[in-house]
């Protein structure tokens, strides 16, 4: 369809909408939709948008149109990391894609990809550090030793006001404590108060 519309552009727009839309059952098609027809320029485009939502869509479509090449998925990694989102949702799924390649590809702690899940330990969103601390402890080749900085975080979110954090904090540092019960040592005057 790119090649033969004149005016990919309304169509594009138009798809675009559709995914930013509250109704759900349009996103999926138009996403689908999106990867048949866009370039990728215009969707590294998009990826600058000031917009949280299109930020996250346009960073899911084209890691949908880079997903085979896992030397385009390091790349992309590398690039955004580096350049930052204004959307959480966005470091979620740049987070997820890294931890995916960890686990793949049995790498560890001297991987970029581990460097960048471990910088947004120190990200302001507090979801988005607890994503990363909650990665960092359910990666395959994660030693004892290196889970120091994700539960120090975790710690700090059993203290927080939020009941959603203190809840999630709880049941993450669960997990570790079943496979690595010295490493949340520290943590048990908190979890008892």
């Amino acid at each position: 369809m790119s090649t033969v519309a004149n005016d990919v552009i309304i169509v594009t727009s138009s798809l675009t909408r559709d995914m930013i839309e509250k109704e759900d059952s349009h996103r999926g098609p138009a996403m689908r939709a999106l990867c048949k027809i866009t370039d990728v320029n215009e969707v590294q485009e998009a990826v600058n948008n000031d917009n949280i939502m299109v930020q996250y869509h346009a960073l899911d479509l084209l890691y949908q149109i880079r997903r085979t090449d896992k030397y385009a998925i390091r790349k992309l990694i590398v690039k955004f990391s580096k350049a930052g989102f204004r959307s959480p949702y966005a470091f979620f799924f740049l987070i997820r894609i890294a931890a995916n390649l960890i686990n793949e590809e049995g790498e560890g702690r001297d991987s970029p990809m581990y460097d960048f899940i471990d910088s947004c330990l120190r990200h302001k969103n507090e979801m988005v550090i607890y994503e990363a601390a909650s990665t960092i402890v359910s990666l395959k080749c994660v030693a004892p030793k290196e889970l120091s900085s994700a539960v120090n975080v975790l710690q700090l979110f059993i203290s927080s006001s939020k009941p959603v954090l203190r809840y999630a904090a709880v049941r993450t540092l669960n997990k570790v404590a079943i496979q690595y019960p010295a490493a949340v040592t520290a943590c048990n005057v908190d979890l008892e108060t």
